[in-house]
């Protein structure tokens, strides 16, 4: 239980951490252009991003978790 909430909170302290970026990303920049390739592996495997067919094949998105955070109000300390 103590994990879980932990899992929580990191997850939440990442989205926060990469607020800009992932603001650009949702604005249609490229993932490739904001993130390196093994930060953008990373971000997918902790669920921050996800892949769907895009237009011009498979492009990274925004988690549904992560666009949650990013619209919510910012925690008041981490």
């Amino acid at each position: 239980m103590a994990a879980e909430k932990l899992d929580q909170v990191n997850f939440k302290n990442l989205v926060w951490f990469y607020q800009d970026e992932l603001m650009s990303l949702s604005e249609g920049t490229r993932a490739r252009d904001v993130f390196p390739k093994g930060l953008r592996r990373r971000l997918l495997d902790l669920g921050v991003l996800v892949y769907k067919h895009g237009r011009s094949g498979l492009r990274y998105f925004i988690s549904a978790a992560a666009s949650e955070l990013l619209q919510s109000v910012p925690p008041a300390s981490i």
